[in-house]
């Protein structure tokens, strides 16, 4: 049984508009390759594990048999970690699950038709071959693009989307290589330090993450990245005893006296947690 790698991206800097370039929305969800052939469907992780199992509610539909690439996203408009997430780790309550989390797939590329590979063509190419053989369903679609990135990325940011992608028009599909170009909607934001957790390796004799809370109070999860030997030894000198300041412990820390904090993030997740926090600094 075939496994592929798929192609994937790599950071980007600013996003400027550019004639050689389409873009794409990046979805968040869980990558998958789709081997269809009539009624038969194969779909693969990024990681080559077999998924068909655990989407069973896709519905796959080419004129022609083909290898589609393309995003397993929430059909409810959650999060990855508050939709598909539950789903991809597990086997167990499969149909409950897929109506409690429905999926779709947004499709945007495509590796061989009836038997014959189409990765050495032109992108546009092959996204013109997708609108022939794809025929839409209520959850699998082709997904849209633009030569406006410029426009598309300030629309990811106001409405808080992970960001978008960039890729060669004329480019070859080129498995394993880190070709297109993703251009991440990073936040910065304030918060409280209000805890930390322990450290482990070699910040076992200092601290792992520090617990944060939003402007409201509520928990917002934690941040374990951005930090320095130089930052971490001003920030313990910065702890004094505190207490919890939550209605219900979120986690085992050692609860301090809140100090606000600069963190970059992606997003909220639906429940209020962020996602990739990065530290900044004290504010």
């Amino acid at each position: 049984m075939e496994k592929i790698k798929p192609m994937l991206a790599r950071d980007g800097g600013e996003v400027k508009n550019d004639p050689n370039l389409l873009f794409e929305s990046k979805y968040d969800g869980a990558r998958a390759l789709a081997f269809v052939n009539g009624s038969s469907v194969r779909l693969q992780a990024r990681s080559g594990s077999d998924k068909t199992a655990t989407f069973p509610e896709l519905e796959f539909q080419t004129k022609l048999p083909a290898i589609l690439d393309g995003e397993i996203v929430s059909a409810s408009g959650l999060s990855f970690q508050d939709g598909i997430q539950t789903r991809v780790n597990t086997q167990r309550d499969v149909s409950l699950r897929a109506k409690a989390f429905p999926a779709r797939m947004m499709v945007f590329d495509v590796l061989e038709i009836d038997g014959k590979s189409v990765e050495s063509m032109p992108l546009l190419a092959r996204k013109d071959l997708l609108t022939q053989i794809l025929v839409p369903t209520s959850n699998v679609e082709l997904a849209p693009w633009t030569d406006d990135g410029e426009t598309l990325f300030a629309t990811a940011k106001a409405q808080q989307l992970e960001g978008i992608v960039g890729k060669h028009k004329l480019g070859k599909y080129l498995r394993d290589r880190r070709e297109w170009i993703k251009f991440k909607c990073w936040q910065l934001g304030t918060f409280m330090a209000v805890g930390y957790t322990a450290g482990t390796g070699w910040r076992t004799s200092t601290f792992g993450a520090l617990v944060l809370s939003d402007a409201k109070g509520n928990y917002a999860g934690e941040v374990g990245t951005g930090f320095n030997d130089e930052t971490i030894s001003d920030l313990t000198r910065m702890f004094s005893p505190g207490v919890c300041p939550f209605r219900h412990e979120p986690e085992p820390a050692t609860w301090i006296k809140p100090f606000a904090i600069r963190v970059r993030y992606l997003e909220f997740t639906n429940d209020r947690v962020l996602r990739f926090p990065s530290f900044k600094g004290v504010v």
